[in-house]
């Protein structure tokens, strides 16, 4: 008896040990998947149009000012916070869309921090209007994977070229950064202008989605220690560090034995890239994804638009610095790549959700398909790169008249205060 129950016993243990472990990862998956869902369907959102001024006069420092109030870390620090309530960093919404060429601004936030913001904008820009409005993508029905689509629709995420490191062509590079006035107002070139032309440019049944979404950066870098080993969960500071040091390291000729024998001059290029680097890694810095939305009624899609959309961001790059190349457009460079058309659908439909949903850092948790069933939010989301407060307001910002666009919506009317002497 004992020698028949023996393997028996051996067999349970074995299982046991390999299922505890399995299990035990299975169910902690599934745990923070339901808090965390639950903690992204608690957040109430709120939108804000933003209304420039007739005349604006500052230069896109100001708006990163504004910026610099997205910035927030706070909130999921503590194990009770991140685990049991499945708490996680804050992320915003800056929009650009035009409507049948009517271009507006938007800021998409968290409600309870909209009076933050609102302050903010009122702090930099006291002319401007900004106003809670209803969310414009409720208008736009969801694509169906069945059937005729309600909407003809393209669409694109975009990354950047190189290393999130080396900064795309701001503001300062533009001398956008020096003080401006009325007299030479005309003079500025103010790169955001390409693309409100192109916005405004479009007609009747026509909408562009322009979205960029932030949260303050996390640590999550990868870097090299000085064994040569990577380390992983490093902050941002850091990998900019190593890439300086490497730059640095790159100017020096070393013998077999590790010792620096002879140094070379760097270029004024080269030089000025790193000038770059150090200025852009001094500003805030955020996780960030950007996409980009062509739709319009199915009879009125014009496939020309397609190019303008991938083009409206290639005045920020650069060949020394970094720029901006779409990823994942709905759509195929050859009829095999999807002979049914059900792939182009199914990615015309994820992008618009997503857009909708303001959704990237964060993925979903859903029980139909296996390849999420057990991974949470927090890591099934795309992988973001980083882009500081002096190049979101490069690409975010209120222009002044160089702006000339018909369509553009500004506040016409001058705010001022009455004066004192007023009779009664």
């Amino acid at each position: 008896m004992q020698q028949t129950l023996a393997p028996s016993f051996l067999t349970a243990l074995v299982i046991v040990i390999v299922a505890v472990p399995i299990l035990s990862f299975l169910a902690w998956e599934l745990w923070l998947s339901y808090v965390q869902t639950l903690f992204l369907r608690s957040i109430k959102w709120t939108l804000l149009e933003v209304k420039p001024p007739k005349e604006v006069f500052k230069s896109p420092l100001a708006m990163e000012l504004v910026l610099n109030s997205l910035y927030q870390t706070g909130g999921h620090g503590n194990w009770m916070q991140k685990y049991w309530q499945g708490a996680m960093r804050n992320w915003f919404s800056l929009e650009i869309v035009s409507i049948e060429g009517s271009i507006h601004f938007y800021i998409r936030t968290a409600t309870k921090f909209k009076s933050v913001i609102q302050s903010q904008i009122y702090a930099q820009y006291p002319q401007a209007e900004v106003t809670e409005v209803e969310d414009y993508t409720a208008a736009i029905p969801d694509i169906p994977l069945e059937g005729s689509a309600p909407v003809a629709l393209w669409g694109t995420q975009m990354v950047l070229a190189k290393d999130d490191v080396y900064p795309i062509k701001t503001y300062v590079d533009f001398g956008l950064d020096r003080a401006v006035g009325s007299l030479d107002e005309q003079q500025r070139i103010d790169p955001i202008t390409p693309m409100l032309e192109f916005m405004g440019s479009i007609g009747a049944g026509e909408q562009i989605w322009f979205q960029v979404l932030v949260r303050g950066v996390t640590d999550r870098f990868v870097v090299k220690n000085k064994a040569g080993e990577e380390e992983g969960g490093k902050k941002w500071p850091d990998k900019v560090k190593a890439v300086i040091k490497e730059f640095n390291d790159s100017l020096n000729e070393k013998d077999k034995e590790g010792k620096t024998i002879a140094t070379r001059r760097a270029t004024r290029g080269e030089l000025g890239v790193i000038e770059a680097v150090e200025r852009n890694a001094s500003k805030f810095a955020f996780d960030a994804g950007i996409r980009a939305i062509y739709l319009t009624q199915p009879d009125k899609f014009d496939a020309n638009r397609i190019a303008g959309l991938t083009g409206m961001v290639r005045q920020y790059n650069s060949n020394d610095f970094n720029s901006f190349k779409p990823d994942g457009p709905t759509g195929f460079d050859f009829p095999w790549q999807d002979l049914t058309g059900k792939k182009t659908t199914k990615a015309k439909k994820d992008i618009l959700g997503a857009y909708k949903a303001r959704a990237y850092f964060y993925g979903g948790f859903n029980l139909a398909n296996p390849e999420t069933y057990f991974t949470h939010p927090e890591v099934s989301g795309r992988k973001p790169f980083v882009l500081s407060t002096e190049e979101l307001a490069t690409i975010f910002h209120l222009p002044g008249r160089v702006a000339e666009t018909p369509s553009f919506v500004r506040i016409e009317a001058t705010k001022a205060e009455p004066p004192a002497n007023l009779p009664i």
